[in-house]
């Protein structure tokens, strides 16, 4: 049986769950610094629901909580799950592209930092589809913007996803989806892409 690519993208994080634990800590403090910059683009989090959706490891998630959100993360990797709980974040395994059980507009705020761009563009829009359908206020993706660096780029293409497609694109799926978007600049090639459903 031949994977699809989203299965081959799963497991290769499932392969890499504990080396990409031990930038836990980095990437939380870094996510930190961003919501310095773009945390008045988003709702204020008292007593509000959040999912990050490919949370890996948890350190957006954590980031989050650390916001005052009540938030969960989710991963089909079961591997990076495991290293999230083991760091204290709450998460549980789902598939976002088989769609979650979770009805319509259950969330203030659905995030996914570096999940897009390693995805094909019909499993992005799928996952901006179902992000829209689960968020009742906001939908925030943190990821690359079209700004590239040869280490990026030799990483990106080893990894196997679609960065080089992503970074031309993403700017009009995400407006063929959302009702209105709104990018803020959180780093030198990070941008949040903050979208109403």
């Amino acid at each position: 049986m031949s994977l699809t690519h989203s299965q081959r993208h799963a497991r290769l994080f499932e392969r890499i769950s504990i080396p990409y634990a031990w930038f836990f800590s980095g990437q939380t403090r870094s996510y930190a610094r961003c919501f310095d910059i773009g945390r008045d683009a988003l709702p204020d989090p008292e007593g509000k629901r959040a999912l990050d959706i490919g949370c890996g490891t948890g350190a957006f998630t954590a980031a989050l909580r650390n916001e005052g959100w009540d938030v969960t993360g989710v991963d089909v990797a079961r591997g990076m799950i495991k290293q999230a709980q083991r760091k204290g974040v709450p998460c549980k395994v789902g598939d976002i592209l088989s769609g979650l059980s979770h009805t319509d507009g259950s969330f203030d705020l659905v995030s996914a930092a570096y999940v897009a761009h390693g995805l094909k563009t019909d499993d992005r829009l799928a996952l901006f589809r179902e992000a829209r359908r689960l968020s009742r206020s906001v939908v925030l993706f943190h990821d690359y913007t079209a700004d590239r660096r040869l280490l990026t780029s030799i990483i990106e293409y080893l990894e196997g996803g679609d960065y080089f497609n992503f970074i031309r694109t993403v700017q009009d799926e995400l407006r063929s989806v959302f009702c209105d978007v709104r990018v803020i600049r959180v780093g030198k090639q990070a941008a949040w892409y903050v979208c109403v459903p």
